[in-house]
């Protein structure tokens, strides 16, 4: 059961990481237009995403699911097992979910805990 669990967190916290790696890797290509026709660009654009993104989530995808391992299995060994990983896990998800809010909804936080403060 625990190893269920846990390929499931991995295979959750990666995927999260990789989209977010490669929305950051496409806004910076689409935001960079030039002075072409839209229908061009968009043609363009489309080809350099699959030339660059489909070997930078090949690379990414195996060297972040590594990473994500090691660092649940960190947490499992400094806490206990069962409890070390949920609190791992949930400090990864915790930070990825911060780091979309921002991402999606340009809400930091971290700003409206300063400001609540204030008034």
């Amino acid at each position: 059961m625990y190893k269920k669990v846990f390929n499931l967190m991995v295979l959750m916290i990666s995927v999260l990481t990789v989209n977010l790696l490669t929305t950051f890797i496409t806004g910076k290509i689409i935001h960079n237009k030039i002075e072409l026709n839209p229908y061009k660009f968009t043609a363009i654009a489309m080809v350099a995403l699959v030339f660059i993104l489909v070997p930078s989530y090949r690379y990414m995808s195996s060297k972040i699911e590594v990473m994500v391992a090691k660092l649940l299995l960190s947490g499992s060994n400094s806490l206990g097992k069962a409890i070390g990983l949920i609190f791992s896990f949930a400090l990864v998800f915790g930070i990825l979910f911060l780091i979309y809010l921002y991402h999606w909804f340009n809400i930091n936080v971290f700003d409206f805990v300063n400001t609540s403060e204030i008034k």
